[in-house]
């Protein structure tokens, strides 16, 4: 539909706008529940600071290979 009417555009862009906010929404929902894991008390006995040099949190490639994520600086 072509239109150079400056409402019609206006409105098409709000639904757009709307739409675009309601993926972006599930999008992070989704990942957020990816990234929270399993739920607590599914592994008893590790507490604050379990895990790699007790700071890095392990995750496990499919290759079974361990893979630490952890902050670092470089320092020349």
């Amino acid at each position: 539909k072509d239109s150079n009417d400056a409402g019609e555009i206006k409105k098409a862009l709000d639904e757009l706008t709307q739409a675009s906010h309601k993926l972006a929404q599930a999008m992070y929902e989704a990942t957020a529940k990816q990234e929270a894991g399993p739920e607590p008390g599914a592994d008893a006995g590790a507490g604050p600071g379990a895990g790699a040099a007790g700071g890095g949190k392990k995750k496990e490639k499919p290759g079974g290979e361990e893979v630490i994520d952890a902050d670092y600086d470089v320092k020349d």
